[in-house]
């Protein structure tokens, strides 16, 4: 009797054995299989330069499920706005390659400078990356003789950031009394010629600088 019994939960732990290694290799082709389906992502149709309208310029390529990584475009998703970066034809289009808003290209032969603004001397705040704009001048009470005029004109902003360095067109995380503050400009990066440079970094020691909307 002993022995039957014996037998018998020998057999009863084979057979779960066996189950659960039945699902586990189950599991394991299961995942593969899935791993191995093929999916559609959307990759540049031609060659795609920083700044420009990506919008009808896309193809789809396609590739194994498991090759698909955070941040690809799938057919079924909206693919417009302009490129951050160069993209090569067949590239794959990742989302943080794209922007919404028109994008500035510092071109060859131009160059980046940065002036300090607050909320009068940057049209209220209302500016952006991409806005054409000039940059007026006042001179200091000392500069005798000296008359407030415009230094450079249609001049692309490149960035606005406020006085914590953060890019002021993008809400902050935290929702706070200080969340306005963050909105309000504090530097203004500008594409402009080398010898526009100077000159702006040149007047605004000596003076105040403005900018001038259209």
């Amino acid at each position: 009797m002993f022995a039957f019994k014996r037998k018998t939960v020998l057999i009863v732990i084979s057979l779960l054995l066996a189950t659960g290694l039945t699902f586990l290799q189950y599991r394991y082709f299961k995942s593969m299989a899935e791993s191995d389906r093929k999916i559609q992502v959307v990759v540049a149709a031609a060659d795609i330069e920083a700044g420009e309208d990506i919008t009808g310029r896309i193809g789809l390529k396609t590739i194994p499920q498991s090759a698909y990584v955070k941040g690809m475009y799938l057919p079924n998703e909206k693919v417009s706005g302009y490129a951050k970066v160069n993209i090569s034809a067949g590239s794959y289009i990742l989302k943080e390659m794209v922007s919404t808003e028109k994008v500035p290209v510092v071109e060859n032969g131009m160059r980046r400078v940065t002036i300090g603004v607050n909320l009068t001397s940057s049209l209220a705040g209302k500016i952006r990356p991409g806005d054409v704009v000039d940059v007026g001048w006042v001179p200091k009470e000392q500069e005798k003789g000296a008359g407030s005029k415009v230094i450079a004109q249609k001049v692309q902003i490149y960035d606005v950031v406020n006085k914590m360095g953060e890019d002021t067109t993008k809400k902050g995380d935290k929702k706070n009394q200080y969340e306005k503050d963050m909105l309000i400009p504090s530097a203004v990066t500008l594409i402009v010629t080398p010898e526009q440079a100077v000159m702006i970094k040149y007047h605004e020691v000596i003076g105040s600088l403005f900018l001038v909307g259209y």
